[in-house]
This record gives structure tokens, sequence and C-alpha cells, in this order.
């Protein structure tokens, strides 16, 4: 009876872990949406008018995707607040532990394509800063391969935010970490810098 009931557990807690970041994919995939109608909107209207009265146009149809855009990084971070209070963090939370018996997680198609759709994911608009700025986002990959627990560590909190922001959207499982042939739940971090010219 007792390893029934850890087993079931233990599926219960994936599934209640793959949901967590699933509503920051549909703010994602809503906004996406919403901006591209904005965008044919617009192309259709400037089409019919003469060319003085473009720049009108554009102007207010990137007010309109800005506005769009302010909206979504809201919700995102109200999903966010939500996730991490059903996970708090904390900096024995997400210190990385060195074990050699363990194999690390892997993200299907390498770290450099991890990498890139952290990038792709990424609202540059809502960064404010000069020179260079960097952040080391930790996570947790869970023994399911999601990603739960996410925080940036640097100066600048927008770029923090926005880093673990885009950790979170990554659309891809992680292959667990393995101690012994056994799923683990393993602790990663990747540094994130960005130029301003």
């Amino acid at each position: 009876m007792k390893k029934h009931f850890s087993l079931l557990l233990f599926f219960a807690l994936n599934f209640y872990f793959s949901q967590q970041t699933e509503g920051l994919r549909i703010i994602k995939s809503k906004y996406d949406i919403e901006i591209q109608k904005v965008k044919k909107t617009y192309l259709d209207e400037v089409l019919k008018v003469p060319l003085r009265k473009r720049a009108k146009i554009t102007i207010k149809k990137d007010s309109d995707i800005s506005s769009l855009e302010l909206k979504r990084e809201q919700e995102y971070q109200e999903e966010i607040k939500k996730i991490q209070s059903a996970f708090p963090l904390s900096e024995s939370t997400l210190m990385v532990l060195k074990d050699n018996e363990v194999t690390p997680p892997k993200y299907p198609d390498g770290i450099d394509a991890f990498r890139k759709e952290i990038i792709n994911n990424f609202n540059i608009e809502a960064i404010r800063g000069k020179g260079k700025i960097q952040t080391t986002v930790k996570f947790i990959v869970e023994k399911d391969g999601s990603i739960i627990v996410v925080k940036g560590i640097g100066e600048n909190e927008n770029f923090n935010r926005e880093a673990a922001t885009a950790v979170l959207l990554t659309q891809k499982k992680w292959e667990p970490a393995t101690k012994d042939g056994l799923p683990e739940r393993a602790h990663m971090s990747i540094p994130l810098t960005l130029n301003f010219d």
C-alpha cells in the first residue's frame, strides 16, 4: 500500500510541476496571437492610405504593440508570483551541489539550443541599463524534466526578472539528472550578459 501511495504521489507531483509553467506558455501564446492581429490590421491599413499618412499609422501600431507587451509582462509577473508562492525561493534551494555520481540533466537539443530559446523568449524592451549587465540564472530541473524554481541573480533587477521569465518560457522538458539510473532533481545555473552600446 505504501509503495502504491508513493508512486501515486510521484505522478501527481510530476503532473503538478508540469502544469506550473503552462500558464506562462498560455500567456505568451495569447499575446503572440494578439500582436500578430495588430500587425496584420495595421499592414492592411497602411496599404490603403497615401505614403504621407503611413507614419501616423505606424506610430499607432507601435503604441498598440507596446501596450500589449506591457500587459503580457504584467501577466507573466502575476503568474511567476503564483509559481514562486507554491515553490518558495531561498539561497539554499538554489545552491548547486556537486555530486560526482550524478549524471547532469540535458536539454534535448543541447545547451546552445536552450540559450537560443532563452534569447527568443527575452523581452529586451523591458530592460534599461548602460554598458554591460550580467545575471546568473539559477534553476532546478525536477525529476520529470520540468523547470520550476528559477531566479536571476545580478545587479539589474529588470534583467534578472526577464531572464527568469525567459527560462520559464522554454518549451521542452529536460532529460533529468540521474543517479544510479534513477531520476534526480538537479540544480543548474547559466550566465547571461547583455551589452548596451
